[in-house]
């Protein structure tokens, strides 16, 4: 399945039902559907947050092939932002002292099986894997 939505913070809500149609199509399980909700929600807002401008649409498809979803986010006419190369904050400081970002990127990176990026002709992709019932 794949859908298109608007670059925008109140586009959320289509994007979750759209997620709730898919997972189910897909015969995602509560812990797998966890999985790509909170990736698909950090990766969807900071691509909005980073990248304000522009009226074009942010795609999302969902694949499964076997006991593994892929899911890819491409978002065109942006400048890059890698995902991957996000540092990891350190978890040990209190939360007082450490710097604002970066722990929803890493909470996804721990929760998937696998995070690619690929920046090309001006389009960012955001391809993650997650293994139904892990």
């Amino acid at each position: 399945m794949e859908r298109s939505f608007k670059r925008a913070l109140g586009a959320l809500d289509d994007v979750f039902v759209f997620l709730e149609e898919a997972l189910a199509a897909a015969g995602a399980d509560a812990q797998s559907a966890y999985a790509v909700n909170f990736a698909v929600e950090e990766f969807f807002t900071n691509m909005v947050k980073y990248e304000p401008g522009g009226g074009h649409e942010v795609s999302i498809s969902i694949e499964r092939e076997a006991d593994r979803l892929t899911v890819r986010m491409v978002d065109s006419g942006v400048q890059p932002f890698d995902v991957l190369s996000a540092r990891t904050p350190n978890l040990l400081d209190p939360l007082d002292k450490r710097p604002v970002g970066g722990l929803g990127i890493h909470i996804s990176r721990e929760l998937l099986d696998s995070v690619a990026y690929k920046y090309e002709n001006g389009r960012s992709t955001i391809t993650f894997v997650q293994t139904l019932g892990a």
